[in-house]
C-alpha cells in the first residue's frame, strides 16, 4: 500500500501543469495561421488572442446542414489587423439584417482582407465557408462583430471556385458568394 503512495504526488503535478498549459496566457498575440484541409473534419481557426477560447456559458452558434460535395479549398487564413503587403481590400457593410455586397470576387492565389463595418444594432460577423454548409475557411476577427464596430478577415484561396458566405448569426437574411477566379 506505501509502495503506492508516491503515484497521487506525480499525478497532482501533472494534472497541475496541464491545467496551467491551458490556461495560461502570457498576454502576447499569436501569429499563428492555419490552413484548412478540404477534410469533413477541418476545424475554425484560432480564437481572437483578447478573448478565451472557452467560456463556461457556450455562445448560440447556427445550425448548419451537412455538407454535401466539397470543392478542394487551400486558404491560410490570417485574422489580422493589418493586411499583407499587395492584398486586396474590400469593405462590406452589414446593415440591418443585410450585407451591402451578396457578390465578392477575387483572385486566387492572391492575399485579400474582408473588412467588415456594423452600422446596425444587432451582433454580425462575415464567414467563409468552401459551400453552403460546408467547411470554414475563414471568419472575422472577433467572430462576434457588436453594433458600431468593424471585423477583419484576411485569407488567401488559391483554388478557382465558388464559395459561401455568411453572417453566422442571421444566415439566412444575410449570405452570398465568393468567386475566386
Amino acid at each position: 500500500m506505501l509502495k503506492r503512495l508516491w503515484v497521487l504526488p506525480i499525478l497532482a503535478i501533472l494534472a497541475t501543469a496541464v491545467v496551467a498549459a491551458a490556461c495560461g496566457d502570457n498576454g502576447e498575440e499569436s501569429t499563428a495561421t492555419r490552413t484548412p484541409s478540404a477534410s469533413p473534419t477541418a476545424t475554425r481557426p484560432a480564437a481572437s488572442p483578447t478573448r478565451p477560447t472557452a467560456t463556461a456559458t457556450p455562445a448560440a452558434s447556427p445550425t448548419r446542414p451537412a455538407a454535401t460535395a466539397t470543392p478542394a479549398a487551400t486558404a491560410t487564413p490570417a485574422a489580422t489587423a493589418t493586411q499583407p503587403a499587395g492584398a486586396t481590400q474590400i469593405d462590406i457593410i452589414a446593415d440591418a439584417f443585410a450585407f451591402n455586397k451578396k457578390t465578392i470576387e477575387v483572385t486566387a492565389g492572391q492575399p485579400f482582407t474582408i473588412k467588415l463595418d456594423n452600422k446596425y444594432s444587432a451582433i454580425h460577423n462575415l464567414h467563409i465557408y468552401t459551400q453552403k454548409g460546408g467547411d470554414s475557411i475563414a471568419v472575422t476577427d472577433p467572430e462576434a462583430v457588436q453594433a458600431g464596430s468593424t471585423g477583419t478577415l484576411t485569407t488567401t484561396i488559391t483554388e478557382p471556385g465558388e464559395y459561401y458566405f455568411q453572417c453566422d448569426f442571421h444566415p439566412t437574411q444575410m449570405n452570398g458568394t465568393l468567386t475566386v477566379k
